[in-house]
């Protein structure tokens, strides 16, 4: 008789949305952290217990949760009676990640054109408005996207 584990089933959902998060950019260390903090079954999670529910070193939860807290997708808090540090998500950030991910696109499309501009080589204005109609496509439909987002959220 198999006999469900709901502990079982927490970590593998956590390391699920951990590889995830690194398929999107998220460094491992980074992905393990920030889906343990979303799936704590309370408001956050204290140092200790990331170090034993992750299998991970004090040093490696204070570096990773300070590059968290300093992208303002987690924040540090104190608990009454506990001497240790605690860490929740910050609600309402997905949108503005996104947000900052397509402004870089649009980045990406200016250096691409002066890329454009500063080449003779046929194989490299190939490949290069390649990446400018992706990137510019891209842009465009993303705008939109986020114009709908922020109407959404009431912004």
């Amino acid at each position: 008789m198999v006999v469900d584990d709901p502990g079982k089933r927490r970590d593998d959902l956590r390391e699920g949305l951990a590889r995830v998060l690194e398929m999107v950019g998220f460094p491992h260390a980074i992905a393990r952290i920030y889906a343990a903090l979303t799936m704590a079954p309370g408001e956050g999670l204290p140092t200790s217990e990331l170090m034993t529910e992750l299998d991970i070193s004090k040093a490696t939860v204070s570096t990773t949760t300070q590059f968290l807290v300093g992208v303002e997708l987690v924040e540090r808090y104190r608990v009454p009676g506990s001497r240790e540090a605690h860490y929740r998500i910050l609600k309402g950030k997905w949108g503005d990640i996104l947000g900052k991910k397509f402004m870089a696109m649009g980045q990406i499309t200016t250096v691409v054109r002066a890329a454009k501009e500063g080449t003779n080589s046929p194989a490299a204005l190939e490949r290069l408005t390649e990446m400018e109609e992706v990137y510019s496509f891209f842009t465009e439909e993303f705008v939109a996207v986020m114009n709908r987002w922020d109407e959404r959220m009431g912004r």
